[in-house]
């Protein structure tokens, strides 16, 4: 009878009635031995008590000397010497009982279910489950094996385990008792459990408080903290300050269960509450046997029109930060024609708060300026799994969309062919509208753009200017930066006259705005740098004329070359990321925003953006692409064939 003991005297107060949490061995009635076979029990078990004294280190390991030399509290009677700590490194895939290997979750789980409480219903069961995983997971920490019967728990008797005791087991696998002590820190809490009595009130409770082994259920529905009584099964610790407090939780009462989940309909967390107090956690131990304790994102795409792309992520394994999404264009994420952007699900949406317990899981960006053609095109959207690395399509998905072309800034066409393209990190999927020849040709064509950008900065100044075409042209804020994927910590630092001896052009447009025909070339809608003493040859900037460089051609969109809109009146911060991926276009107000492209500003949200200014249709979006700073890292590929 030491033996059956000995793993357990860790926690049970020699002080204390030592009857262990197990009841009976029958499958229908936990307490179909009571109360004779109770009485005999408690004989056993207290005579046993009268070897205590001659349990000796030799029965203790070394984490229950450490253990012993970390107390620092006296109470009366002998405190556990052992304290389990949580999270447990790993789960126990493997219960040793009397020196037998048995499987935990297809084997000894199930078997222990079945003894205890057989005759319950599923939730009753599951918690039982908990519960017997929670007693041999302290057992296996502290001694390295359980023994087989009342003075542990019972895996050995005359019933086997059916269907619905492998399902308890199987649909809790790895799930064990904790208690967060703010003090001393997460404990592993040993499930004490008895039958109880078998007579119950309406709100499940015993009708016989002295009946059986009743006396050392309690009842902590409710209860948190040092609220929750501790049961006198085993040691009290009574105090937070107290080693070892949150290793006694309470008991459960096995009829009760039972009357929990048949009379009143509580599940098997609701039922461990009502025993263990409201703040008792399940963890899950993670291991072979118990499979991945990862939870898969969810989240809905909500739309997809012209307004733009609107929906909402959640990863309850990060909690309230946000994850990112994936978006494909054109069919799902492995269809090698697909192209696809990555962006961060970090909207504020206040009608997330209840739902999900945080706010900031939206995503919101308008449809690329490629796909505003007219024609329907599909979109996919997929949250990103923080454990697995894989992408879980979300609910809705996918959509499909329809949007007009946009509307065209005014300006001259300006040649970049392939290598200067990727030199300035343009992005033709998001920032070029694809228009009839004529369309492109009633724009004026003026010198093709330079091969690449060259940024400067006068030596004591924080303007940053483009070289282009012998002016310096103003770079007026972080945001026009990042739409254009300039580095402005890589501007040439020039001396003041240098800098100051470039005529001053327009400033950089506030958008990339990419123009394309029939043909293969593309363009970049820009501004006139006329010299004032003009271009030899150049009828749109002529010598001794207009420095405007006024043309005869006129734009049959309402463009003309002697109109430009180069300011830039920028709103939003931006930290600059030059991850290749660049705003739209500078355009004027439209219905419906054109295509806006990753990377483009991390605004704050009362600071706007550029396009807001210029789009008022974008403002239901709630403040829309917040200066598109939820696009922070967004990547754009197209994925190919192996």
């Amino acid at each position: 009878m030491v033996r059956s003991v000995a793993p357990l005297l860790a926690l049970l107060s020699p002080l204390a009635i030592v009857l262990l949490a197990i009841t009976g061995c029958d499958q229908a009635d936990p307490g179909s031995h009571a109360p004779n076979a109770d009485r005999s029990r408690d004989d056993d078990l207290a005579g046993s008590l009268s070897h205590t004294a001659d349990v000796d280190g030799k029965l203790r390991n070394e984490p229950l000397r450490r253990a012993r030399e970390e107390l620092d509290f006296s109470l009366p009677g002998t405190p556990p010497t052992a304290v389990t700590a949580a999270p447990l490194p790993a789960a126990y895939c493997s219960i040793d009982v009397n020196g037998v290997a048995h499987d935990t979750e297809t084997d000894y789980i199930a078997h222990v279910v079945t003894c205890e409480n057989g005759g319950a219903n599923l939730e009753a069961l599951k918690a039982q489950a908990i519960a017997a995983r929670s007693v041999a997971y302290y057992a296996m920490a502290e001694n390295g094996t359980i023994c087989d019967g009342q003075g542990c728990q019972v895996y050995t008797c005359d019933a086997q385990p059916k269907a619905i005791h492998y399902q308890a087991a199987a649909e809790t696998a790895g799930q064990y008792l904790s208690f967060d002590n703010p003090i001393k820190g997460r404990v592993l809490t040993y499930a004490f459990y008895v039958a109880g009595d078998n007579d119950q009130t309406p709100s499940c409770k015993a009708v016989d408080p002295n009946a059986g082994t009743e006396k050392f259920v309690t009842y902590n529905a409710g209860k948190s903290s040092t609220d929750v009584e501790e049961t006198t099964l085993g040691f009290q610790f009574k105090d937070p300050n107290n080693y070892g407090y949150g290793q006694n939780r309470g008991c459960m009462g096995q009829w009760s269960a039972r009357c929990l989940e048949n009379d009143l309909g509580y599940d098997h967390v609701e039922i461990l509450r009502y025993f263990y107090g409201e703040d008792i956690d399940i963890l899950k131990a993670e291991g072979p046997c118990v499979g991945s304790t990862n939870e898969a994102p969810e989240g809905l795409l909500e739309g997809a029109d012209c307004e733009g792309i609107v929906g909402w992520a959640y990863d309850p394994d990060v909690g309230e930060d946000a994850i990112n999404v994936t978006l494909s264009f054109g069919g799902p994420i492995d269809d090698p024609e697909a192209v696809s952007a990555e962006l961060p699900a970090g909207v504020a949406r206040p009608d997330l708060c209840d739902l999900l317990g945080s706010c900031d899981h939206g995503f919101t960006i308008s449809g690329p300026r490629s796909l505003r053609d007219g024609k329907l095109h599909p979109v996919h959207a997929y949250g990103h799994d923080d454990a697995e690395d894989d992408l879980i399509e979300l609910g809705e998905s996918p959509s499909n969309f329809a949007c007009a072309p946009p509307q065209l800034p005014e300006g001259v066409r300006r040649a970049v062919d392939p290598p200067t393209i990727e030199a300035w990190d343009f992005d033709p999927f998001w920032q070029m509208a694809v228009v009839p020849d004529a369309v492109v040709d009633g724009y004026v064509e003026w010198l093709p753009l330079g091969d690449t950008p060259q940024l400067i900065r006068a030596e004591g100044s924080d303007e940053v200017w483009l070289v282009d075409v012998d002016h310096r042209r103003l770079v007026p804020s972080a945001e026009v930066a990042a739409a254009w994927s300039f580095d402005l910590d890589q501007a040439a630092l020039w001396p003041t006259e240098m800098v100051e001896a470039l005529p001053e052009g327009t400033p950089v447009r506030e958008q990339v705005f990419l123009l394309r025909g029939d043909a293969a070339t593309i363009y970049v809608i820009d501004d006139l740098q006329c010299p004032e003493e003009g271009i030899p040859g150049d009828p749109l900037c002529p010598q001794g004329g207009d420095t405007e460089g006024e043309s005869d051609t006129d734009d049959p969109t309402g463009a003309s070359s002697s109109e430009s809109d180069g300011s830039a009146t920028q709103g939003s911060d931006s930290s600059g990321d030059s991850s290749g991926d660049s705003a739209t276009g500078t355009e004027t107000s439209e219905p419906g925003m054109p295509g806006l492209p990753p990377g483009y500003g991390e605004g704050d949200e009362d600071e706007g953006c550029a396009c807001s200014t210029r789009t008022p249709r974008m403002a239901p979006l709630g403040q829309a692409i917040l200066g598109l700073g939820l696009l922070l890292g967004l990547t754009r590929r197209r994925r190919r064939s192996a």
